[in-house]
């Protein structure tokens, strides 16, 4: 049994998640700033956006295996987290395009080596061990600090405190701060090879880990599409097509999709992960079909209707797939297998962006919105159809 000092531990383990998506959406309301400022195109916007989620990527391959052969993971979180330091205080003070893209790739290489090592040292501090519990608290701080770097970044813009500077000062102390936690902390995780339990519920899925995984995969793949979507070009949208100037309110919309995915996230924690999973796609399919009307009729109300819609179902969606992946990850290959999964929603979190960039520079911004709806319907009847039956319920337990 974890001794009450973990608390201390997991309490620091979810700032620091915190942080490292504090500093990866922080910048989402700024990106017009620098649009206008240096005079960039639609596509090097999005490049500014996706080079974070390459420098997750980079992270993720190298770290992830490496934490599972640590006896303390506790090192690589803050070596992260000074990653996480380096980058916002480069975005901070960038002067050109370059120094830009420096600080986003530091501040994706620093959550990229936090995402995997941190969810699995949330479960290894846990007494209980509780896979699923312990992905709904990852996913519901993840998706906080999501939230709350759009509010904060929205709030220096509308007081003009130093808005390009202000936040990622902020995040940086913040960071510090999770570093002295974790340096003081006791740490004592459970055993990675004894977990009976939950070595018995991963064999649940009858017809296999890696189709299972699969699944989980696509869901995440859809769900972060639409997600990287708001966060890289959602104040673009807003400001070009539905005509809205203010940023700082097209950076609220931002944040509003944000802030209901963390809430979704909590809801969907009592539904069974397959569940979560189809519903959440569904949810993000119709969503972004009424936002793709609501710029085609020049609707804001409406856009907003579906940005909720769409953070509702990316909650639950996210939280499903995430359930799903750490229900049948081996225990001693834990982050190997959460690592694995990010590494996919990063490739989701870039690749669409860069593409809608492209096709929004030759096809206008309507025209690529309507290829990311087309994606997403598309996408969802695929995966739901496929979970219905690889993940269909066995007599020993939910799938």
């Amino acid at each position: 049994m974890a001794l009450p000092a973990n608390r201390q531990a997991r309490f620091f383990v979810a700032l620091a998640i915190m942080v490292a998506l504090l500093n990866s959406t922080a910048a989402s309301p700024l990106y017009t700033s620098y649009r206008v400022m240096w005079s960039l195109d639609a596509f090097t916007v999005a490049f500014i956006f996706a080079i974070y989620a390459f420098g997750t990527l980079a992270a993720l391959v190298v770290l992830g295996r490496l934490s599972d052969r640590l006896p303390d993971r506790r090192l690589l979180i803050i070596v992260s987290l000074g990653i996480v330091i380096a980058g916002a205080l480069i975005f901070a003070s960038a002067g050109n395009l370059a120094t830009l893209l420096i600080g986003r790739l530091l501040a994706g290489a620093g959550t990229g080596g936090l995402t995997g090592i941190a969810n699995a040292a949330l479960i290894e501090l846990d007494p209980k061990a509780d896979a699923r519990a312990n992905a709904v608290l990852a996913t519901a701080v993840f998706t906080g600090g999501c939230a709350l770097g759009p509010v904060i970044s929205s709030a220096a813009l509308h007081f003009d405190a130093w808005p390009l500077h202000l936040p990622f000062i902020l995040i940086a102390a913040l960071a510090l701060i999770a570093i002295l936690g974790l340096v003081t902390a006791s740490w004592q995780p459970a055993s990675r090879i004894v977990e009976t339990r939950q070595r018995v519920a991963a064999n649940v899925v009858p017809t296999g880990r890696y189709a299972a995984f699969t699944v989980a995969a696509g869901a995440l793949i859809i769900a972060w599409a639409v997600g990287s979507t708001f966060a890289g070009l959602g104040v673009t949208f807003v400001h070009e097509l539905l005509k809205v100037n203010s940023q700082a309110a097209s950076g609220v919309i931002v944040a509003a999709f944000q802030l209901v995915a963390g809430i979704s996230q909590l809801a969907s924690q009592r539904l069974d992960s397959n569940k979560a999973m189809v519903l959440g796609t569904t949810l993000i399919a119709l969503a972004i079909l009424a936002c793709a009307f609501a710029i085609w009729t020049t609707s804001p109300l409406l856009f907003v209707l579906g940005t909720l819609g769409s953070g509702i179902g990316y909650g639950a969606a996210f939280v499903g797939a995430a359930g799903v992946v750490n229900r049948i990850a081996p225990p001693d290959r834990r982050a190997t297998w959460v690592s694995t999964f990010y590494i996919t929603g990063y490739l989701a979190n870039a690749l669409p962006v860069l593409a809608l960039g492209f096709l929004g520079d030759r096809l206008g911004l309507f025209g690529a919105f309507l290829c990311l709806t087309v994606f997403t319907v598309v996408g969802t009847i695929v995966v739901n159809s496929t979970a219905r039956i690889v993940l269909r319920p066995s007599r020993r337990g939910r799938a």
